[in-house]
């Protein structure tokens, strides 16, 4: 059941849905989120990138204020930082969409789907279709979200909160396409076997880690942490030591589950 406009401004009140919520955004069914002073540039590589090299994903974006407006080139894609605070409830899913203005000037928006219990910033993709040049500006009405009621709540363990990398966002942040990785078996360039077991932060640095564990028998340690960047970096295949001649640090093995035990 979609939300009604009454009904989104009385969870407004509630800090919920939009923390930050204007009552002047809100439609019959729909909240106008607006645009805030970042984009994000996606920086042309000379080199084909991998989905599982961390250090390539994290640098291929370029942060840019638009506070005295931004040229949006014809066939050019960004990603546009928002200024809406989201905190979804466990009850409720939501999407971004794209707004009629908007399409008919050959501005499309990607949907962007809202898990119950995500709190933070997003940023949206948008692309322009068209083969006119149009100013960018800051707080521009750029998309607009509908929420939805689930039939029930959602279960503690499967709410985005528990779950995932994107989780206080700040909205200046690409894609984290690598943490679709956690459970899989990777093999290191030495010929050990892992599984991640998941992906946190680290408090002091904020970077993000990789805790990641064996698939054989070792004394020192079972579980391992490395920085995301390095556990997913590119590796020579010459390497001394790579018996693998992979390309990478360590690489997804399909055909494994973190069962696999290696025999000696």
């Amino acid at each position: 059941m979609v939300l009604n406009g009454n009904t989104i401004k009385e969870l407004f009140k509630k800090n919920l849905l939009v923390e930050n919520g204007k009552i002047d955004n809100v439609h019959s069914s729909s909240y106008d989120v607006t645009s805030s002073e970042y984009i994000l540039k996606v920086k042309k590589s000379k080199k084909d990138i991998y989905l599982i090299d961390a250090k390539k994903l994290e640098n291929m974006y370029e942060v840019v204020n638009i506070k005295d407006g931004y040229r949006f080139k014809p066939g050019e894609f960004i990603l546009v930082a928002l200024n809406d605070m989201f905190n979804i409830p466990d009850n409720i899913c939501a999407s971004i969409r794209g707004r009629t203005s908007y399409n008919r000037l050959g501005i499309s928006i990607t949907i962007q789907h809202l898990n119950p219990g995500y709190r933070g910033k997003l940023n949206i993709a948008i692309k322009n279709n068209s083969v006119n040049t149009y100013v960018l500006m800051p707080n521009m009405a750029i998309a607009q979200i509908v929420f939805e009621e689930m039939d029930d709540k959602v279960s503690e363990s499967l709410l985005y909160s528990n779950s995932h990398s994107y989780q206080n966002e700040d909205g200046l942040k690409g894609s984290k396409v690598y943490s679709d990785y956690i459970g899989k078996v990777f093999r290191h360039f030495k010929g050990n076997y892992y599984y991640i077991d998941s992906i946190c932060m680290d408090s002091e640095t904020k970077d993000y880690m990789v805790v990641y564990k064996t698939l054989y028998d070792r004394e020192d340690s079972k579980i391992w942490t490395r920085p995301a960047k390095m556990f997913f970096e590119e590796i020579d295949p010459n390497r001394k030591g790579n018996v693998t001649k992979q390309t990478h640090r360590f690489e997804i093995v399909n055909d494994l589950t973190k069962d696999y035990t290696k025999n000696e």
